[in-house]
């Protein structure tokens, strides 16, 4: 299959450089694909519900005809019907995206075709929203109007980009055999995305900023957070394509992230990675599972013991001493000190990075102790929090959106919240000492 993975891709990227920029414009707009939107079937296990997830899908057709699906952003109690929002849009790329790795890792998508078609129906959403200069849009508006203005939706080198790309990368080996006219259309699209990436980003200088006496490395795309969701996108590109100059990068943003992380088991900040410029924050901090990877896939256990610092430094300290949202960091006369700290919110997106960082230690070593922390954190999810309550509900599927403050919760349960604890609750089921620790942790 790997053989087979290459060769498309391969073949892709020849045509991009050989190919004008009117062969470009035109391959883009090629006759649409019609994928039907079909409901996946209700999963229902042990800690796997996906009623509301499927509440929250929504048919799009876009400008050129092709159907696609995509999920409301927003769903608010106490009805949790799904809630049409203004403003930035009401379907994104970024939870496309989350929804695409939770149903494509279902241990039944290989042969259940309703699972497979809700997948071809969602990468069709992301691959409509690439732009002409290899990046994506985020939002979807009202009327399927692309938001091509907005901030957080612009077609630049940002967070949903690289969410995109991790979904279409871990998408394309999976689907070879399944939908082969799909898995071409995902390959074009990674390889116009990864020729934005050659052009803007690989060659960035290794330059360093000083913030409040901490260095900080200037070739990561905004910060080490987004830089680790990038990792996570391109490992698995590189694997099928050997190409060389990207898995150099993937070593240049590794690199990087290694260097914002300060601190040891006594002296703050812990061995965390940072997130960006001086400051850590919990949600989408991916960064030791990235580094996790970064190691395997470059054969370089000096990433691999990095990121092993985080788990076993920095997540007992947050499991002693109460969960975060955020803090700063500064240096000065040998000592760093602990700034702006924030306890609230907390998320299900801030919780789900640590679970899988300890995971991947688990699944390296071997060592149960990983099992019981990984169990430990995703407890969060079913009472063990500082609210004492159950931000997931096994028997809806709902997941809070947050807890506010001390035991004030805000109830509504929307496409992030929801598949960031679905990702959870997926991994955890797939290691059954995982499982039994969260059990016993579990209120």
């Amino acid at each position: 299959m790997r053989t087979n993975i290459k060769m498309s891709w391969t073949a892709v990227i020849a045509a991009v450089v050989i190919c004008s920029s009117a062969c470009k414009k035109q391959a883009a707009i090629a006759a649409p694909v019609i994928f039907p939107v079909t409901p996946a079937p209700v999963a229902v296990s042990s800690i796997l519900n996906t009623a509301h997830l499927e509440r929250l899908a929504v048919p799009v057709v876009f400008p050129n005809g092709e159907k696609a699906e995509g999920i409301y952003i927003y769903a608010d109690a106490p009805s949790y019907n799904a809630v049409v929002a203004g403003g930035e849009g009401f379907t994104c790329v970024d939870d496309v995206a989350r929804e695409v790795l939770f149903y494509l890792r279902s241990n039944t998508f290989s042969t259940d075709t309703l699972i497979q078609n809700k997948v071809y129906g969602l990468l069709s959403f992301i691959i409509n929203m690439q732009s002409d200069n290899g990046y994506f849009y985020n939002f979807l508006q009202q009327g399927n109007v692309i938001n091509k203005t907005g901030i957080t939706s612009i077609n630049q080198p940002k967070w949903w980009c690289w969410r995109a790309l991790q979904a279409l990368t871990e998408a394309g080996p999976v689907i070879k055999q399944k939908n082969i006219l799909l898995s071409d259309r995902v390959d074009a699209v990674v390889v116009k995305l990864i020729t934005a990436i050659k052009k803007e980003l690989v060659d960035l200088p290794l330059t360093t900023v000083q913030i409040n006496g901490i260095g900080v490395p200037q070739w990561l795309p905004e910060g080490a957070d987004q830089a680790a969701t990038l990792i996570l996108g391109l490992i698995p590109y590189c694997q099928a394509t050997v190409d060389v100059v990207i898995q150099k990068y993937i070593r240049k943003l590794a690199d990087g992230i290694v260097m914002t992380q300060f601190g040891d088991v006594a002296h703050f900040p812990y061995s965390c990675f940072l997130s960006s410029g001086n400051g850590w924050h919990a949600y989408g901090s991916d960064q030791a599972s990235a580094i996790f990877k970064a190691g395997i896939f470059l054969n370089d256990t000096s990433f691999t013991s990095k990121a092993m610092l985080e788990v076993n430094n920095f997540y007992p300290w947050l499991l002693n001493n109460g969960f975060k949202n955020a803090f700063d960091v500064s240096f000065a006369n040998g000592v760093f000190m602990q700034d702006n700290t924030k306890e609230f919110e907390q998320i299900a997106y801030g919780i789900r990075p640590m679970v899988f960082a300890a995971i991947e230690a688990y699944v390296i070593t071997n060592d149960e102790r990983y099992a019981d922390m990984a169990g430990h954190l995703a407890a969060w999810f079913l009472g063990k929090n500082t609210a004492g309550a159950n931000m997931f509900s096994i028997s809806t599927g709902r997941c809070y959106d947050a807890i506010n403050t001390g035991n004030n919760i805000n109830k509504n349960s929307g496409a992030e919240s929801t598949i960031e604890a679905l990702l959870t609750m997926q991994r955890v089921s797939n290691y059954p000492t995982v499982k039994a620790a969260l059990d016993r942790y579990k209120l």
